[in-house]
């Protein structure tokens, strides 16, 4: 059986979302499959991973049954270049695997022997339109679109995708499978090397208080002027405490730095940008809390990793948090900063309550791998 997998997105140096899900994917394919035959045999498939470029780690010592096949081209590499290898070459996969939602439109259309498998890990344009430009909202659609038509198989990360997939396309419910996103506990971890760690991140981005933090791009639909405001309502109380925002700038950023400059946050609100991992797993495992209150999501990993840091969330009451914590955090209207005010106030005051919430969340963590991920994605491939 030959697979071929789209790995562009494993060689994005700074990874995000999907970057991150297709590198722990790719990393468990290759643990979980691998052969000694460059051409797969019974039990093991024969894969071809497509990029642009080879530089990531995980292309560095690959089992002989996984093949790299470099295809460079300067744009639209999905729609045209990769479009064209599929349609072309000699040596076509059975199955194709997308692990985002853009399939080559082209193939739809003229290859209907290649198995397509897409996951759609959410519509997001749907719900928060203003967070997206016209032409980036028309694309999202249209590659939705095609995929819930031309796919025979869909992956989402949670039932409330899939609800949103046949609320919004029609999809038949048959065709999509829910797998949740995994977590790995960092490779660098220990007392012995965290040692001087801590004082490093903390000199690096001046905090000097207790702090809340927030992993995710800073832009408004994930809600960051709602979760600034909060927070000046919580300074308002006579709370000591600084806000560490972990990520970079996005779009409606200008909007929520306003408020930060109209009630003389500056000194308080850390922006760190882009940080490495162990730096992000530091800043988390010192927090007082995980404040995550976006006002849609398909899934939620900062939240996997504010429980393995040992530290209480208070996230969004939205569907698909309800569905995948339940009752492990504490839940807020996203649309009212006093009450998310509200809810870091009370959870700093109630000492008992954090340790309940801690202890919950490490119990859930238990059931999100990307091991597990990883082997229910093969089996949907292996099974169209």
């Amino acid at each position: 059986m030959n697979i071929g997998i789209d790995a562009s997105r494993v060689n994005i140096g700074k990874k995000t979302g999907v970057e991150y899900y297709s590198t722990q994917l790719l990393h468990w394919f290759k643990k979980i499959d691998a052969s000694t035959n460059s051409e797969g045999d019974l039990q093991h498939a024969k894969y071809i991973l497509y990029v642009q470029n080879s530089n990531d780690i995980e292309f560095s010592d690959l089992p002989k049954n996984f093949h790299l096949r470099k295809i460079y081209f300067p744009f639209f590499w999905t729609q045209i270049r990769l479009a064209i290898e599929l349609l072309f070459s000699k040596n076509k996969p059975k199955r194709f695997f997308i692990p985002s939602n853009s399939i080559p439109f082209i193939l739809s259309f003229f290859d209907k022997k290649i198995k397509k498998i897409v996951t759609i890990h959410d519509v997001a344009f749907k719900y928060i339109p203003a967070s997206y430009s016209a032409i980036a909202r028309f694309y999202l659609n249209l590659s939705v679109y095609f995929a819930v038509k031309f796919s025979e198989k869909i992956i989402t990360d949670s039932r409330s995708s899939k609800e949103d997939l046949i609320a919004f396309y029609n999809c038949d419910p048959d065709k999509i499978e829910v797998i949740y996103l995994g977590f790995s506990p960092p490779t660098e971890t220990g007392d012995e090397w965290e040692k001087g760690k801590w004082e490093e991140v903390q000199a690096k981005y001046k905090i000097d208080k207790p702090y809340l933090i927030y992993i995710g791009r800073l832009e408004s639909k994930k809600n960051i002027l709602n979760l600034i405001k909060s927070y000046y309502e919580v300074l308002s109380s006579g709370h000591d405490l600084q806000l560490v925002l972990v990520g970079k700038r996005g779009l409606g950023w200008n909007e929520a730095e306003e408020v930060v400059k109209r009630y003389n946050l500056g000194d308080r609100v850390v922006i760190t940008g882009y940080v490495k991992e162990w730096e992000k797993n530091i800043l988390l495992k010192h927090a007082q809390t995980l404040v995550f209150v976006s006002k849609y999501e398909g899934f939620g990993l900062p939240v996997l990793e504010a429980f393995y840091a040992g530290i209480p969330a208070i996230v969004s009451q939205i569907p698909v948090f309800e569905e995948l914590f339940s009752n492990t955090c504490v839940f807020v209207d996203p649309e009212n900063p006093k009450e998310i005010a509200d809810a870091i106030i009370k959870l700093s005051k109630n000492p008992i309550r954090r340790l309940s919430l801690i202890r919950k969340g490490k119990e859930r963590l238990k059931h999100f791998s990307w091991e597990k991920c990883a082997r229910e994605t093969l089996q949907v491939i292996k099974n169209v």
